[in-house]
């Protein structure tokens, strides 16, 4: 039986294998809408965080009575990475950070299971333990600023009562913050003096408020016909009704609650600020669930907006932050970069092929390929990211590799006389050993990097599997649709129009395999010389990463047109303080032209000596100056004129949103450098030394930060229990009675208070000018007893001192974090830097310090990458021993790969550029293609030798010259198709670029010297033989 031919059938039925192929591209149109966007491939979070509340324990006791006992019983819990914990008054939190591959799920109940075993050995007034899957990059996906006439405090009631509702709503929101504005209350405000005049108590007062304030019902009344409700209604319904409310004394008279105190409406104690560029507002931060769409999400915050916009036309709102405006943008561009490759694929195409005819039988590979690829990916639960439309972007050289070679070889075939359909058929034949070898090749390079199971490897499968699935269709449509399009196009056999351009192309062509020819004579006589130029060549540019010619980091910085202010004073200064810090810097943007808004956020949930103000720029096209030459300017400003506190500049990174350390807080920043120690003093004196080394040398370290902070002022009330016991007090009663004294105290609500747009107004009682008390104030709280009044001085010990701090731990040892961001210095020069300096420095004895954050995922990825790269070069050498059933040429083949690192590390050197994991995978990318060329030339040496019977020499000289025109035309091909990736400036260009550069290089020089010393290689084992 005659085995079936796939090109023959194509051949001769070009309807049937038409239609074939229009299916698969009507699935992918069809599965293309249905495909999600986001920016990244969508990470897992393996983050669980275990809460426990300790209420009135200061931190030491934490430390000990919960910290400690909760991280010995999650040790064992499976595939935790590192044990980070925090103890701080009244709260212990412990957060296992677990492998990438680890199922946060299993984890979260292992870890409840584990903790809940030991509840009986926590306090008993400890509250149970909560435990939580974290989101690891918990940074608001939406700025929005609030503008109106209307006063502050009617804004935030409307931000607070309605939109925050309206916000959550949208589909993917998990919460929404507000910033600034004011809290309308009635204020009791109690005359110290005369509440011990009359001998009544703060409990007294809420009490009586509380009792006077009833909405209840009081039961029913029956008669023969219907049944009615009877309702107390004796509510509060304007401040003039609490004025009335009269207070019983001891001794049994009534007195107003007027006479002890005022009665008022007005705003609560200022206790946070927010400015859009300069203006009073309202800021509105809006935060995502870890496992929703970035793109879907702000869409639906966004509709929510314009509704919004249209019930409140007297309101303004402004969006200061949009992170999926960045996706759209870097989505775009790289849409674009692809399109911008397939025009200049096709126009290069054009040239070597000589009219439109074999040019569209080749480009058409292209669109088939990729729009076949949108079914797999759906299939696959895969999303346009920036990962996989990167994947197409290489595709594009990639895709038209296998129809060149073969439409070149028909070519061949036509020329010397063959019918268009046998042309057709012998000549994909000849070639088909080639053609499926440079497509596997391409496949098993990429399918390590698609089963690694790190942070990196989540990272890159989409991108390696794009390309994966892209490169086996194409191979498809070599086979198929290429040859019955040159069958039908040529029917008439080959014609190159004779025109000027075409006779000029021949020429230069033919110059062009004559220089070769000589050039390979040559470097046979010459191979001592060139095998030792190309060693030396080999041996430098990989010495150049060592010496630090060429730097590492982890990923390449992008260009985001957006960054944060953190502002962060000392824990005593109050929010005037820190408000005046941030107009300082509000000053200086207004005065900075890339800046588009900036929203000031002062004091709020992380307390009143904490600022944010978080800046949008224009877009990059837009500005002359990059993000990073704004930024550094900013921090020389900075350094210079604002003298209180600690300001740092994060700018905004897309890309490691991924790693530890990546947030706002204190200690974040690409540079994390973790202190570990037991002894609190020697482990702050040793953070003291190591952050001033940071700042005063010469590392390029900015926005140095650390995790530990002094503690509090604070004023210590010790209760004397004999004392209490003696007046029958309770702690409690103490308690409350200081508490409602300086803080106030809850005495219900207004109800529906229509000066506050019918939502309830809080009531709170307090002593008038509480919140300013010294000791010596506080020591004069009265007291109701059964003896009658006391004071807080005769029933207590009141001191003046330093509040407890909070205590970090890392892997059950106390531990201090000192984060920096190192600007455009590579993190790994930086680290051996300061390795080097630490090292000297004399830091105590019982402290070490390891890198976190970057430093950790960056020597994990490369790690991952090199063996994923030695892997595929492997898999690489067993394809091709598998098809040409020889162990010899595989090996011969396997010589493209250092060729091509030659190339590339020398253009990561020209360009500046640093070996990050783009580049990385550029150089795994480059493995795969610069395969073809060696390939392809010995692949058709062999040819001429087994079926021809030409000697080795004779076969490798002809074989060059038969291949030189494929070869050149798929590196120029592939070449000009990145140069769009490699050139572009646009917004997240940045981490594309690299990669292309290393792609381009490698190819370049892997192509010269495969050309040249491969034949001698091929050769020398001939001769051995």
């Amino acid at each position: 039986m005659k085995h079936f031919n796939l090109t023959r059938y194509s051949v001769t039925h070009p309807i049937g294998i038409f239609m074939i192929v229009l299916f698969f591209v009507v699935l992918g149109l069809y599965s293309y809408w249905r495909i999600g966007v986001e920016l990244y491939p969508n990470i897992n979070v393996p983050y669980v965080v275990v809460s426990v509340r300790y209420d009135g324990a200061d931190a030491e006791s934490v430390e000990q009575q919960i910290t400690k006992p909760v991280e010995d019983a999650l040790s064992s819990v499976s595939n935790v990475k590192h044990i980070t914990s925090k103890s701080k008054t009244g709260r212990s939190q412990v957060t296992l950070e677990l492998n990438f591959d680890a199922n946060a799920d299993a984890a979260a109940i292992d870890a409840a299971q584990k903790v809940n075993a030991i509840r009986r050995k926590l306090p008993d007034d400890a509250d149970d333990p909560v435990v939580e899957k974290r989101d690891m990059d918990a940074a608001p996906i939406i700025d929005l600023a609030m503008m109106s006439s209307h006063p502050l405090d009617d804004m935030y009631s409307l931000a607070d009562n309605t939109l925050t509702n309206e916000f959550t709503k949208a589909d993917g929101v998990s919460d929404v913050e507000l910033h600034g504005g004011r809290d309308k209350e009635i204020a009791i405000r109690v005359n110290r003096d005369k509440l011990a005049h009359y001998g009544i108590s703060m409990n007294d007062i809420v009490s009586t408020l509380k009792k006077e304030n009833k909405l209840a019902p009081a039961g029913s009344s029956y008669t023969d016909t219907r049944q009615t409700q009877i309702r107390l209604s004796a509510q509060y319904d304007t401040v003039e009704d609490i004025r009335k409310i009269h207070l019983t004394t001891p001794s049994g008279s009534s007195i107003p609650i007027t006479a002890i105190g005022d009665v008022v409406r007005k705003d609560q104690k200022v206790s946070r600020f927010a400015r859009i560029n300069g203006q009073d507002a309202i800021g509105i931060s809006i935060y995502k669930n870890s496992n929703a769409n970035l793109v879907s999400t702000a869409d639906g915050v966004m509709q929510v907006l314009e509704e919004i916009r249209k019930e409140y036309p007297d309101y303004q709102f402004v969006v200061v932050n949009d992170s999926a405006d960045y996706v759209r943008t870097a989505l775009h561009n790289t849409l674009g970069t692809l399109i911008e490759g397939l025009i200049t694929t096709g126009l290069v195409l054009f040239f070597f092929l000589r009219g439109w005819r074999s040019t569209a039988s080749v480009i058409i590979a292209i669109p088939t390929s990729l729009i076949s690829t949108f079914f797999v990916m759906y299939l696959a639960g895969f999303t346009f990211n920036m990962m996989s439309l990167m994947g197409m972007t290489l595709c594009i050289g990639i895709l038209v590799d296998d129809s060149i070679v073969v439409l070149e070889n028909i070519h061949r075939h036509l020329s010397k006389g063959e019918a268009a359909q046998e042309a057709a058929v012998n000549g994909r034949m000849e070639i088909g050993m080639a053609a499926i070898a440079i497509t596997l090749c391409d496949v098993v390079v990429f399918l390590p990097i698609a089963f690694m199971n790190s942070m990196t490897g989540q990272f890159f499968k989409q991108f390696g599997l794009t390309i994966v699935f892209a490169s086996l269709f194409s191979l498809f449509i070599s086979f198929t649709l290429t040859p019955m399009l040159a069958s039908k196009f040529f029917k008439n056999g080959l014609h190159v129009p004779d025109t000027k351009l075409w006779r000029a192309v021949d020429r230069w062509e033919k110059h062009l395999e004559e220089e070769y020819t000589w050039l390979l004579h040559w470097s046979f006589f010459h191979e001592k010389k060139l095998f030792a130029a190309v060693a030396i060549a080999f041996v430098l540019t990989v010495a150049m990463v060592p010496l630090g010619l060429i730097g590492t980091e982890y990923m390449p910085r992008t260009d985001e047109s957006g960054f944060n202010v953190q502002i962060q004073l000392p824990t005593d200064a109050s929010i005037e303080r820190t408000d005046k810090v941030t107009t300082q810097i509000e000053n200086y943007l207004a005065q900075l032209p890339e800046a588009k808004n900036y929203m000031a956020m002062v004091g709020g949930g992380n307390g009143v000596n904490s600022g944010r103000v978080r800046v949008s720029l224009v877009d990059r096209q837009d500005r002359d100056r990059s993000i990073w030459t704004i930024t550094d300017e900013m921090r020389q400003w900075i350094a210079t004129h604002i003298t209180d506190g600690d300001v740092r500049i994060k700018e905004d990174q897309a890309s490691v949103s991924g790693t530890s350390g990546g947030g706002l807080g204190q200690g974040g920043g690409a540079f994390r450098l973790e202190l570990r120690g037991n002894d609190m003093k020697d482990l702050i004196r040793a953070s003291e030394m190591a952050q001033t080394m940071l700042k005063q040398g010469s590392y390029g370290v900015t926005d140095v930060s650390s995790t530990y902070q002094e503690g509090l002022p604070e004023i210590s009330i010790i209760p004397n229990r004999e004392k209490l016991k003696y007046y029958g007090i309770t702690v409690g009663e103490l308690y409350d009675t200081f508490s409602s004294a300086i803080s106030g105290a809850g005495a219900g609500v207004l109800p529906n208070d229509a000066m506050n747009d019918g939502n309830d107004t809080d009531i709170n009682v307090y002593f008038a000018g509480g919140e300013s008390y010294k000791s010596s104030d506080l020591g004069a709280v009265p007291i109701q007893t059964k003896q009658g009044i006391v004071h807080v001085s005769d029933v207590a010990q009141i001191k003046d001192e330093v509040g407890p701090i909070t205590i970090n731990r890392t892997d059950k040892q106390r531990s201090i974090i000192i984060g920096g961001n190192p600007g455009s210095r590579p993190l790994s020069q930086v680290i051996e830097e300061v390795t080097h300096d630490l090292n000297q420095l004399g830091l105590p004895k019982s402290v070490s310090f390891r890198f976190s954050g970057q430093a950790d995922s960056m020597r994990e990825s490369f790690i991952e990458l090199l063996s994923a790269l030695l892997m595929g070069m492997l898999l690489v050498y067993m394809i091709l021993s598998v098809l040409y059933e020889s162990a010899k040429t595989s090996f011969i083949r396997m010589f493209s790969l250092p060729f091509g690192l030659i190339g590339s590390l020398l253009f990561l050197f020209l360009m500046n550029d640093t070996i990050n994991l783009y580049s990385m995978i550029g150089i795994i990318v480059m493995d795969g293609v610069v395969a073809k060329n060696g390939t392809l030339l010995l692949d058709y040496t062999l040819t001429l030798m087994h079926q021809h019977g030409m000697k080795a020499k004779e076969a490798v000289v002809e074989a060059g010259r038969a291949r030189l025109r494929p070869i050149l035309m798929t590196t120029f091909t592939m070449i000009v198709g990145m140069l769009p990736t490699a050139l572009a400036i646009t917004a997240g260009s940045e981490t594309r670029s690299s990669m292309a550069w290393v792609i381009i290089g490698g190819l370049i020089t892997s192509t010269v010297f495969t050309l040249l010393v491969i034949p001698i290689i091929f050769l020398f084992f001939e001769r051995k033989r």
